[in-house]
């Protein structure tokens, strides 16, 4: 019934919304231990960086949950570097909500593992790019690539050996033509073969955002430019780490605020004057729209007027789920 509210709400071009969020990234922390080349966060103040309070977390948890379906518990910085990530992660499945996170996995030491495993998440995502050492600490700088693959390792090993049937795990590589070298495909092969010995679900090739323009990915301007709304203000929202309301993950440093969930509960937020605005401002489009009138997510193709990528990876999440169909089906790569 949700989906079907918010493709009428969409397709209808409505702006106050009888559907409410049902997808939210709740930054745990803002901060990170790495100093990656594509990343931006390095470049974030130490002023804008922090962990989210676990009394604020358990008062979002509380309002959403009777409509809200998944939650992702990172956006910016490392969720790893939160004290209480596995008790947020324990206290989100109590209240029926689906949890994912995405990780660098350099801190993923087999006593984390262990806390992480128990706490129920249906979903972990590490983050890898590069198959070898060297190609590994000049992307992933700060980070130790031996010591990592143990750690994912260690965690992949315990899973089974334990019997935890979930988390679905899943190892994402973003592609980076400069880094590339003959050997890549070999490497490639070997370490999914490593992993998938030890119970990896699958692995995923990706290609970088341009975070609203933030980030040169190179590639702006290339190819058709067709636009499309935004689906996000329709469906999801972002919720930072003190608190703030942005619409989408892409705009990365919160240009756009749309209140703060300390102040008022977000389904109030949803459909308050700020965000009614923002999506009368989508309907014809963002050239004066910053940061939205530079994100490269608005130019994909479409099926039936709705972005093809989120349509497809949304049913995936939701449809599919996380058990053995996904894992033959295999995750639709969003940046297509």
């Amino acid at each position: 019934m949700s989906l079907l509210k918010i493709f009428f709400n969409y397709k209808r071009r409505k702006t106050s919304l009888i559907s409410l969020p049902v997808r939210l990234w709740i930054e745990t922390s803002s901060a990170c231990n790495l100093k990656c080349v594509m990343c931006l966060n390095k470049a974030m103040p130490s002023s804008k960086k922090g962990v989210m309070n676990f009394n604020l977390f358990k008062k979002i948890i509380d309002e959403a949950k009777d409509y809200v379906y998944d939650v992702y518990l990172h956006h910016r910085g490392e969720p790893l570097l939160h004290p209480e990530l596995p008790q947020m992660i324990e206290y989100a499945k109590r209240a029926g909500l689906k949890v994912k996170f995405h990780t660098n996995g350099t801190l993923m030491n087999p006593e984390l593992s262990r806390r992480i495993l128990e706490a129920g998440p249906d979903l972990i995502s590490f983050s890898v790019d590069g198959f070898t050492k060297e190609t590994y600490e000049k992307i992933r700088v700060n980070a130790d690539f031996d010591a990592t693959m143990n750690y994912i390792s260690d965690f992949l090993k315990y899973k089974k050996e334990h019997g935890f049937r979930k988390p679905y795990t899943v190892i994402e590589e973003i592609e980076f033509p400069e880094y590339q070298n003959p050997a890549d495909e070999k490497n490639r092969k070997n370490f999914s073969e490593h992993f998938r010995k030890l119970g990896l679900d699958e692995m995923i090739l990706k290609k970088l955002y341009n975070w609203a323009g933030y980030l040169d990915t190179g590639t702006s301007g290339q190819g058709e430019r067709t636009y499309t709304m935004c689906t996000f203000l329709w469906y999801s929202a972002v919720i930072f780490w003190d608190g703030n309301v942005s619409p989408c993950p892409q705009d990365y440093y919160g240009k756009i605020r749309l209140g703060n969930v300390k102040d008022k509960p977000l389904r109030e937020i949803w459909n308050g004057a700020d965000y009614i605005s923002l999506r009368k401002q989508m309907l014809s489009g963002v050239e004066e729209l910053s940061p939205c009138n530079k994100c490269d997510r608005l130019f994909r193709k479409k099926v039936a007027g709705i972005p093809f990528q989120y349509l497809i990876s949304y049913l995936n999440d939701n449809v599919i789920g996380y058990g053995k169909l996904r894992k033959i089906l295999g995750s639709y790569e969003r940046n297509e």
